[in-house]
């Protein structure tokens, strides 16, 4: 079975800091950078 992609820890709490200070919102995040909404809130919970 192929997984999907990988990312680095640098890229994941970036993504997560767009999030927690609402500069975007999370359908522009999602969108921009090609990740999941079930992926963007995982990496939320992880990182909160």
């Amino acid at each position: 079975m192929a997984r999907g992609k990988t990312y680095d820890e640098d890229f994941k709490k970036m993504i997560v800091e767009l999030y927690n200070t609402k500069s975007k919102p999370a359908c522009d995040i999602i969108r921009e950078y090609g990740i999941s909404n079930s992926v963007l809130y995982k990496w939320v919970k992880e990182y909160l």
